[in-house]
């Protein structure tokens, strides 16, 4: 025989009647399930559902992001900015402050560079911060960002551009956030002194760690530069197998260099061939001291965007919708 009083209510019942408290799950919770978050705007709702998950989640907690493609359809004229997302295949609208002579020209990190006239700046569509660079020369207007590694909010805060090609040739220039003027990238005297003027032939550069990565085009020789200090560490001579006719990427992957070279069968980009070298700073095992090319078979579980002269890498892991060892 069972007892049971007027009062005794049904465990349904009881947890209907108690108030949320998903406001007050763990912090080390909140943080893994932000992780897992590979959709920006997954993230932005995320952190507004309270005051305690946004305080425990900070914006530059961001998790790795696939990059998002610009809509040529948005500008800063038309006050927004149109980008498309590979991981959701949709198009998202972002509201920016109008600006007639505003334009993009290219994008690093979670910043697009921006140009109005000789004024250049970096914009985080997303939160609207704008951080100034040092006036441009008129006749290079138009750069095109290096992808610069960390964030520039970060230590290092160094940005690296470049400018349009000029025949074969384009510059390359670097400032850290506050600085005044651009200087040159490499320990070159120039007669009349001017901070901006180092050559470099269209083909392939990336910065990383405080250092800059620039392939000669015509030589092929990559030279390896200490922006802090404005010295060559190394001058890299091509693989010998390298091939004619190839396009050139430098990218970083998992901390290392990668050298991407694409062949182009009969001029036609849906048919071509890859070749892929990683950067080998010397080896003692095979009795090498120099910095050389090393050729390798795979890339493992990165995968890799290529654009125009710039690439980037990313963990397979961290996105379960795309294969590893793939470009």
């Amino acid at each position: 025989m069972s007892l049971s009083s007027k009062n005794e209510t049904s465990p349904e019942a009881d947890r209907s009647e108690q108030p949320d408290k998903w406001s007050d799950l763990h912090p080390d919770l909140i943080d893994l399930i932000s992780q897992k978050l590979t959709d920006i705007f997954d993230f932005v709702r995320f952190r507004v559902v309270c005051k305690r998950w946004r305080s425990v989640v900070q914006a530059s907690d961001l998790p790795p992001q696939l990059p998002w493609i610009t809509d040529n359809c948005g500008s800063f004229s038309k006050g927004y900015l149109r980008f498309y997302s590979l991981l959701t295949g949709k198009t998202h609208v972002i509201k920016v402050p109008q600006s007639s002579e505003k334009v993009v020209t290219g994008s690093a990190c979670n910043y697009l560079l921006t140009c109005k006239r000789a004024r250049c700046s970096l914009f985080n569509p997303l939160t609207n911060e704008e951080l100034s660079l040092p006036k441009l020369d008129l006749d290079i207007w138009h750069p095109s960002c290096v992808p610069f590694g960390p964030s520039p909010d970060q230590s290092s805060r160094y940005v690296v551009i470049s400018s349009p090609p000029i025949g074969e040739f384009t510059h390359l220039y670097f400032c850290q956030l506050g600085d005044e003027e651009w200087y040159e990238l490499g320990p070159v005297i120039i007669a009349n002194r001017r901070k901006m003027v180092k050559q470099f032939q269209n083909s392939g550069f990336t910065f990383y760690d405080g250092r800059c990565y620039a392939r000669d085009r015509e030589t092929g020789f990559t030279k390896v530069i200490d922006v802090e200090t404005d010295t060559v560490l190394h001058v890299v001579p091509p693989p010998k197998s390298d091939l004619v006719g190839v396009f050139v990427y430098l990218v970083v992957s998992s901390g290392e260099i990668l050298r991407v070279c694409k062949y182009e069968k009969n001029s036609s980009e849906n048919n071509c061939d890859f070749y892929i070298y990683r950067l080998e700073l010397g080896n003692r095992d095979r009795n090498v001291m120099d910095p050389y090319w090393l050729k390798i078979d795979n890339i493992s579980n990165q995968f890799l965007f290529l654009h125009e002269i710039h690439g980037c890498a990313f963990r397979a892991e961290d996105f379960p919708e795309f294969l590893g060892n793939s470009i």
